[in-house]
């Protein structure tokens, strides 16, 4: 069982969109072997649903979700996780500081492609079609990552 948690700021627009995508991802593969879920690193939308512009291009995508609450990430899932995935370079120094400087399960998700980036939050960009495209293209670099990672 491979483990992935996605997670951005408020876990309320790229990472669950990051979520599901990868889960649409490995369903269309077949793949029944993943645990795929999404956190935030700050309290500030901890119990809010996916943000609504991201639901409407999750739905304009066809991609599948569902309803969940904002979670934020804990220390305990640096164990429970094989791969914490970021979605921009400040994650990654909140998720080290949360995780009590550990960091060799934590990754950006961009950098698994040929032009390593942030992703920018559409929160403040408004852009969700950039972002969705930003996380399908990392997403699909971190499955072939994991296929490789299988051989």
């Amino acid at each position: 069982m491979i483990k992935v948690v996605f997670v951005c700021l408020g876990n309320i627009c790229r990472s669950p969109m990051a979520e599901f995508i990868f889960k649409e991802i490995v369903r269309r593969k077949g793949r029944t072997d993943f645990l795929i879920e999404s956190r935030a690193t700050s309290k500030e939308e901890v119990g809010n649903s996916i943000y609504y512009l991201a639901k409407e291009k999750l739905q304009e995508k066809k991609i599948d979700f569902q309803e969940r609450e904002a979670k934020v990430l804990k220390l305990e899932d640096y164990e429970k996780y094989d791969y914490i995935i970021a979605m921009e370079q400040i994650n990654i120094e909140a998720i080290t500081r949360i995780c009590n400087g550990k960091k060799e399960k934590v990754f950006r998700l961009l950098d698994f492609t040929k032009q390593p980036r942030d992703i920018k939050d559409p929160w403040y960009t408004r852009d969700f079609e950039s972002t969705y495209v930003d996380i399908l293209e990392g997403c699909f670099a971190f499955y072939e990552f994991c296929k490789e990672k299988e051989l």
